[in-house]
């Protein structure tokens, strides 16, 4: 969601449309058309690059409304200015700067909010979602910094941590999280649920059904009022996809399936709002960390794990081949470089491994 532009008339008088079918439909109804009408989509003509950190279901592209319904007349405006804002999901990313699309700043969204505080009093906000790095989200305050905005009141939050957003997720680290936001952090009094998407490769499945399985048992959550969220293990969803292996201009070879691809693995733990009797408050929230002896698979190239798509390029690589054949001619084209043209070949990169080994190829 980009910095909204709409700043509602307060309009005096329009015509009461009696002549139109669609006003005689009960307000139920049609404020059902309009949410409909207004409701965001995924604008593909203006498609991320699939190698990106952010490309993923339902993030293929930027989100917009098609807000014609409000200009055909002053009655219409006026039933549903704030349906595009109430009916979005509202995406804050808490990353790196090259880790983001361009998303919605609270300074931006806050504005967003006391205008129509200021017009229509309290609205709902729609869906949050967040995503998050770690260093960003562990110690609290730029989380808590969305969470406590003036105006703000949603009912329902996802925070999504994906595979890149994990702790030297490079380096093929154990799953790990640190407690510290989970003691500090508090929700608006309107939340009524919050889920955590915990994803990795599907290669570390075992990893991510660990980590969220600890989560709901050992975490809950406070809202501002008292009340406390807890894990309803009951509906904790289990989704796949499939992405890129580039990211950031690199193809991330080690833990392809099929030539430039990654299978995800998500679990998804939802809390509600529930009796604090079942809480033990005194209770700190612990960090979560997969043991070092966690049987964790093998990549299924350990012997290399990425490669810049600028060197693939250079080698006349195509993207369509396998993991192993492109490690094998990227090395081949290497030597021969550094054969015939020494001085030039440090312009390229070797291809980066699980440990350094400056016999590796």
């Amino acid at each position: 969601m980009t910095e909204p532009s709409i700043h509602p008339p307060d309009f005096t008088s329009f015509f009461d449309q009696h002549q139109s079918p669609l006003f005689s439909l009960p307000p139920e109804i049609r404020d059902e058309i309009f949410a409909f009408a207004l409701s965001s989509y995924e604008d593909t003509t203006r498609a991320y690059s699939k190698g990106t950190y952010w490309t993923r279901p339902g993030y293929s592209a930027p989100h917009r409304t098609c807000t014609e319904l409000l200009r055909t007349c002053k009655r219409v405006y006026s039933e549903a200015w704030f349906m595009p804002f109430a009916y979005a999901e509202h995406s804050f990313y808490l990353t790196s700067s090259n880790r983001a699309p361009g998303s919605l700043t609270p300074v931006a969204f806050e504005k967003c909010l006391a205008m129509i505080d200021r017009i229509h009093g309290q609205l709902e906000a729609g869906h949050i979602r967040i995503f998050a790095q770690m260093f960003v989200l562990e110690p609290g305050n730029e989380m808590q910094r969305v969470l406590g905005m003036p105006h703000f009141h949603p009912t329902s939050i996802t925070l999504t941590l994906r595979y890149t957003d994990f702790w030297f997720w490079e380096d093929n680290e154990p799953l790990r999280i640190g407690g510290r936001w989970v003691n500090s952090i508090r929700f608006p009094s309107s939340v009524s649920r919050f889920r955590i998407d915990f994803e990795s490769i599907e290669r570390r499945k075992g990893e991510v059904d660990y980590i969220a399985n600890e989560a709901a048992d050992s975490w809950f959550f406070h809202r501002v009022d008292g009340q406390i969220l807890t894990a309803r293990k009951s509906e904790t969803a289990i989704s796949k996809w499939t992405g890129s292996s580039v990211l950031g201009e690199t193809r991330w070879i080690r833990d392809e399936v099929r030539p430039s691809q990654l299978d995800y693995h998500v679990v998804t733990v939802t809390w509600r709002v529930s009796n604090q009797a079942d809480v033990k408050l005194s209770t700190p929230y612990p960090s979560l960390r997969v043991p070092y002896d966690f049987d964790r698979p093998d990549p299924p190239l350990p012997q290399g794990r990425s490669i810049g798509e600028s060197s693939l390029r250079a080698a006349g690589i195509s993207p369509d081949t396998p993991a192993e054949e492109t490690l094998v001619q990227y090395r081949e084209w290497l030597r021969t470089r550094r054969q015939y043209d020494s001085d030039e070949s440090d312009e390229y990169e070797d291809v980066e491994t699980e440990e350094e080994d400056d016999d590796s190829y």
